[in-house]
């Protein structure tokens, strides 16, 4: 009985196995489904996460910018400001259908709202379906709505003495926090990363790099990445800005930039110089390299002005980071 018993529950741990097994090898996790996303000139475009497989989401739009990603609710968001007075922010669903325009400067000054916003970067609170945007120099700095962009609230940052904060705020790049309540903006007008809470007040000065620009939260190490395309380099800290290091020099002008937690790398824009019947030609390329700087390599090349990317890794099971094979486990199975 004892040896039935026992080869029952053999054969029951090798049917699991086997059935793990082509899971892991057919399931549409992994990076072959992880999407980037990036807006291109007149478009959105996306392609898996080592450059394949590269399709337009969204053509003949008008100079897309910063696009932000709400997995849970498989929403894209992008901001268009390419005219001052014309700017607002789209949302669609990831397939590039159901366009909705949630915010509409055009509108404002139509009704001579008092509230001008010129959007230039978004960021989803996705469990309090909130989006936050970073106004280029505006006196509140941030705004933010509920994610249809009702109920407009404008955040006026603080400092930590809670003192009048007169410094016009320019966040070209945003980021949350939502458990510990921060956010943090890329602000070159100040020379500044800053930080405050998510209602504006103890603001804080990282006063990590002279001029930045990209910004990117590894929340998992607690460090915040950020792109100088002036001085050409990317760098990181600890999320209050110690421990400054600086992890690539003498780039071609990096602009944004963005993590994957799960297989532990970073992504970020660049120009990419080409020359063309005796011309030199502007491109753009997008790269990555694990968060520690090392294996460099150039996944998207030739593109047109890219101005924004976002990455669609939910629900991917890590990936070993010098190589395209998955390396799941039975915990990380359990936790998906």
């Amino acid at each position: 009985m004892k040896n039935r018993v026992l080869t029952q529950k053999w054969i029951v741990f090798i049917f699991v196995a086997i059935l793990l097994t082509s899971v892991v090898q057919n399931i549409s996790f992994g990076q072959g489904s992880a999407k980037i996303y990036w807006t291109e000139s007149d478009k959105i475009r996306r392609a898996n996460l080592d450059g394949s497989n590269m399709e337009n989401v969204l053509t003949e739009l008008e100079s897309p910018k910063d696009i932000a990603l709400d997995i849970r609710n498989r929403k894209v968001y992008w901001v268009n400001n390419f005219k001052f007075d014309t700017s607002k922010i789209y949302r669609a669903n990831l397939d590039g259908s159901n366009i909705e325009v949630i915010f509409n400067r055009e509108a404002q000054i139509a009704e001579q709202n008092e509230r001008l916003h010129f959007p230039g970067s978004i960021a989803i609170d996705t469990n309090a379906s909130k989006i936050y945007w970073g106004n280029w120099r505006g006196p509140w700095g941030i705004s933010r709505a509920d994610n249809d962009g009702s109920n407009i609230e404008d955040i006026k940052i603080k400092p930590v003495n809670g003192a009048i904060f007169a410094t016009t705020v320019d966040a070209e790049s945003l980021e949350l926090d939502v458990k510990a309540g921060k956010m943090y903006w890329a602000d070159s007008f100040n020379d500044n990363i800053g930080r405050a809470n998510l209602d504006g007040s103890n603001y804080e000065k990282l006063g990590t790099t002279p001029a930045p620009f990209g910004l990117a939260l590894d929340l998992r190490s607690r460090h915040v990445y950020w792109t100088d395309p002036w001085i050409s380099r990317i760098g990181r800290s600890a999320l209050n800005g110690d421990n400054v290091e600086t992890l690539f020099t003498q780039l071609n002008g990096p602009t944004d930039i963005a993590l994957d937690p799960h297989s532990r790398k970073i992504y970020w824009v660049e120009l990419d110089t080409q020359k063309h019947n005796g011309k030199i030609i502007h491109k753009r390329k997008i790269r990555r390299s694990n968060l520690d700087g090392s294996n460099v390599t150039d996944i998207l090349t030739g593109l047109n002005y890219v101005a924004g990317i976002a990455l669609d890794t939910e629900g991917v099971y890590d990936v070993a980071p010098d190589t395209n094979k998955l390396t799941t486990t039975w915990a990380n199975m359990k936790s998906q």
